[in-house]
């Protein structure tokens, strides 16, 4: 038994797959937040050097000046990067998207560091890493 669509119940159907491509066709993707450690075992005297890259979400004053905190859980502590910026003139204003920070452990174990982007009191994204801290020889 072949089945078959009326010529109207076709062009609906075509229609509304139509709007339904439409509507994720245009949307931006969600910004989304990665978090890279070099190296990521070390001793108390190794410099770890964390880059944060941000990529999706548009281009836009929603994702100028951000403020970067580093969150250094193992030793209860953070750091509050707050940008001082020029006022955003849309088509010309770069937006920042790589992040980096330097941090050293004394403590051995795994440490988990967290980066988190905010506008505002709105986080926009985060990401975390563990990196282990061995006795040196």
């Amino acid at each position: 038994m072949a089945f078959r669509l009326r010529p109207f119940a076709a062009t609906a159907l075509a229609s509304l797959l139509l709007v339904a491509d439409d509507r994720g066709a245009g949307a931006a993707e969600k910004p989304r937040l990665t978090l890279r450690a070099a190296p990521t075992n070390g001793t108390p005297s190794t410099v770890f050097v964390f880059q944060a890259r941000l990529t999706g979400g548009e281009d836009g004053e929603g994702l100028y000046c951000l403020t970067t905190e580093w969150i250094w859980e193992e030793q209860a502590d953070s750091s509050l990067n707050e940008a001082e910026c020029p006022p955003y003139k849309a088509g010309e204003t770069p937006i920042e998207r790589t992040f980096s920070e330097e941090q050293s452990f004394r403590s051995l174990g795994t440490h988990v560091v967290k980066v988190v982007l905010r506008k505002g009191e709105r986080e926009i994204a985060s990401a975390a890493i563990t990196v282990t801290i061995r006795k040196g020889l």
